[in-house]
């Protein structure tokens, strides 16, 4: 069994987060399986109470698990043409290990000057130069996502020569493949009306109703390597945020 490492500079609660996450992913934690209790896990462990109420408590933003007032921690069930707002998982990856066709169409790749937006979002210098990816996602033929990923250029030489720039590759897994793993993430969500451009690509008039989604991920070192935004057809994907108390709050 993979125990904590107490030399890492990776906090005691990612650790066990990352544990328990693979465990799930690995199907050695099925979907409505009850996890080992908060004191259980403290003694498997040996972490404080404090440590592991705080990994459940990031598990349970990711959407892997949910938390069910005197009763325990539940691996969650997978919805059906919902997209979690999840920390390590991008909106279309369970997606495409289900049943529903994803399409990605790339219209541009490469390096260029970033946006202000971008560069702050990164933390680089006011006109630097970053790898950018806007694509388009379809989900069983109906435009639903439009996107704009911005990477530090070192990010997006991980990308070259891969699928990710031909549309039949999850940019995701390939992120993690090349060692850039989600940590952290900040993501936003607004009503917004669509601009000329994601109105055009998602079939819409312009203005009409759409989700602005921004997120910036950061990994272990609490570096950010990846900012987007996204619009989103509601009518297509529904945008699923489940919330509930940890015990004791």
């Amino acid at each position: 069994m993979e125990a904590i490492n107490r030399t890492s500079a990776e906090p005691y609660y990612q650790q066990l987060s990352r544990i328990i996450e693979q465990r799930i992913r690995s199907n050695e934690l099925s979907p409505g399986a009850r996890l080992p209790s908060e004191s259980d896990l403290c003694r498997t462990f040996d972490l404080s109470r404090s440590t592991v109420r705080e990994t459940l408590r990031a598990l349970q933003e990711q959407g892997l698990i949910r938390m069910i007032p005197r009763r325990g921690a539940f691996v969650a069930e997978k919805s059906q043409g919902d997209w979690m707002l999840q920390v390590t998982r991008g909106f279309f990856e369970s997606e495409v290990d289900g049943t529903r066709t994803v399409d990605t169409t790339v219209f541009r790749s490469g390096l260029e000057p970033l946006p202000r937006e971008a560069s702050d979002a990164l933390g680089l210098e006011p006109g630097a130069a970053g790898f950018i990816l806007e694509r388009l996602r379809c989900l069983d033929g109906r435009p639903a996502v439009y996107s704009t990923n911005f990477m530090p250029p070192e990010v997006g030489a991980a990308l070259a020569g891969t699928d990710v720039l031909r549309g039949t590759q999850s940019l995701n897994q390939t992120l993690r493949a090349a060692g850039y793993q989600i940590s952290s993430a900040r993501r936003e969500v607004a009503a917004v009306g669509a601009p000329e451009l994601p109105a055009r690509f998602l079939g819409l008039d312009v203005r009409a109703p759409v989700l602005l989604i921004r997120s910036v991920s950061r990994g272990p070192d609490g570096r950010p390597f990846d900012y987007y935004w996204s619009y989103a057809r509601s009518d297509v994907v529904k945008i699923a945020v489940e919330a509930q108390a940890m015990e004791g709050e």
